[in-house]
């Protein structure tokens, strides 16, 4: 069993994705083996483990405030996980003429339909998030958690945990962490 060094949490050695932070574990996982020694050959070290929580409560706070857009192939989630933070993020495709996007689906099959620059996703300062399109040539859809029928977005939709976005014909199930 690994270790996941985003969260803490227990994966599988084989898994590509936190089942519980949804961050990839290309090079974030660590032994679960070697996590636990350190921390009982080195009882010396306890007060600074008890100091630097306090740093990470704040880290904690923003991951909190961070999401994730899981790509949905034929109504089943994949493995590709897009993490995106509490700020404006934009989502589209690397450009050369318009340079990178915070959230880069270029390599995506379905990236035929998604623009350049094609949406943005951001939470405000009351928790509340948001997507806009931004004048994309395939537009912007939202699906509420629960329900069946998609909706074109217009301006800024405000998006909860669970709801489906589509960007064209691409689609993700979007979770608030």
């Amino acid at each position: 069993m690994a270790q996941c060094s985003t969260c803490g949490s227990t994966v599988p050695e084989s898994a590509a994705v936190c089942p519980d932070c949804g961050m990839e574990l290309k090079s974030g996982i660590t032994p679960a083996v070697e996590a636990s020694p350190p921390a009982r050959s080195a009882p010396a070290q306890s007060p600074p483990p008890a100091t630097a929580p306090a740093p990470p409560a704040s880290q904690t706070q923003e991951s909190t405030s961070g999401a994730r857009l899981t790509l949905r192939r034929g109504g089943a989630l994949s493995q590709e996980v897009f993490s995106i933070g509490s700020g404006p993020s934009i989502i589209g495709r690397f450009d050369p003429e318009t340079g990178p996007v915070d959230v880069d689906l270029g390599p995506l099959p379905e990236a035929v339909y998604i623009s350049r620059h094609h949406a943005e996703i951001w939470c405000d300062a009351s928790g509340r998030w948001f997507v806009k399109d931004l004048g994309s040539g395939n537009a912007t859809f939202v699906c509420a958690a629960g329900e069946r029928q998609f909706r074109k977005t217009a301006g800024e939709h405000p998006i909860k945990d669970g709801d489906e976005i589509a960007l064209g014909n691409a689609r993700f199930e979007f979770r608030v962490r």
